[in-house]
């Protein structure tokens, strides 16, 4: 059988997050809804890797922690993995930037947040040594990757793209791919493009199309309805729902989601009878936060009674070297 991976994205507003709510509570990571769906994506999918990427910038530790024991729990193939983790994430100045437009949905789908996730979500797919790789918004986490149609498409043409709804067999949308690894190349060259755009202030939804229509239908020939999969999403919305500008809608405030401190201690406690206590969410980081391009400024040794967890010395470490990188 084919190895397989369905990749999924959440980018939160703010960078670096902002600090955990004094009573005990934490900011919901993500619409809570979605991690529903994931698991009922991985059983669905026993046989392939079930990942949501998160930015461990853009989330606290408890955050963090919450996210993977939610996730995990009895799902041996999800997994929560880190963008951080990626050298060619955590490099680049597009992802290390906050939202910081309170009409980021109403206003523009060319805000910053778009332009982030729309690039981030092909590199997600590049990862990993895989037969087939999948994208899904969070919203189309129903995705049949293993059905008749999808696997009739990967088949024949190693591709296919969303049509944007249930009826449109030639329309084209960045919501959802699949791939095989033939067709590692045209995604590469089409996270190119979408770096070039988002510098410029676009999202990469249109260069998708026209990289779809010149490359696949005029010159391989292709027709679209042989690799455009007609779906629906589940009639939500990718609402930010702990943080203040929860819809993008011209500043528009609403109180953060939260996830109170009661469901926490259960869920720790959970965690600590099968974890030593202070494991972090991401063992791997400490590798990865010391791989920098340039050696960073010492930090300012904490005071002797002062105590930092993993995360917040890694977070330290980050800012000091794109504080003092040119």
């Amino acid at each position: 059988m084919a190895s397989q991976a369905l990749n999924f994205l959440w980018l939160n507003l703010d960078f670096p997050a902002k600090p955990d709510p004094e009573d005990g509570s934490i900011r919901e990571p993500l619409p809570l809804r979605y991690v529903e769906n994931i698991r009922k994506a991985g059983g669905a999918n026993p046989g392939a890797d079930i990942v949501l990427w998160v930015d461990s910038m853009r989330l606290t530790e408890r955050q963090l922690v919450f996210l993977q024991e939610s996730l995990e729990q009895d799902r041996p193939n999800v997994r929560l993995r880190d963008l951080r983790s990626i050298r060619d994430y955590r490099r680049q100045p597009l992802y290390n930037q906050p939202e910081t437009n309170p009409d980021w949905r109403r206003g523009s789908k060319h805000s910053l947040i778009w332009r982030q996730v729309d690039a981030a979500k092909i590199l997600i797919s590049l990862q990993g040594d895989y037969d087939q790789s999948f994208f899904c918004d969070l919203d189309y986490s129903h995705l049949p990757i293993n059905g008749e149609k999808i696997q009739g498409m990967l088949g024949k043409h190693s591709f296919m793209v969303g049509s944007g709804s249930d009826s449109s067999t030639t329309g084209i949308e960045n919501q959802l791919w699949g791939f095989a690894r033939s067709r590692r190349p045209f995604f590469e060259t089409y996270y190119e493009t979408a770096l070039e755009r988002a510098e410029k202030g676009f999202n990469a939804w249109s260069s998708l199309c026209d990289k779809v229509r010149l490359e696949l239908h005029k010159k391989e020939g292709i027709p679209l309805e042989e690799i455009c999969f007609p779906a629906s999403n589940d009639g939500t919305m990718a609402e930010q729902t702990g943080h203040e500008w929860r819809n993008g809608d011209r500043g528009k405030k609403t109180p953060p989601a939260t996830v109170e401190k009661g469901e926490l201690t259960r869920l720790f406690n959970a965690r600590s009878r099968r974890l030593p206590a202070d494991a972090p969410a991401f063992p791997e980081a400490a590798a990865y936060f010391n791989d920098i391009a340039l050696p960073p400024p010492p930090a300012p040794a904490p005071a002797p009674s002062e105590k930092r967890s993993f995360f917040q010395k890694a977070r330290q470490a980050f800012h000091n070297v794109f504080a003092g990188a040119p």
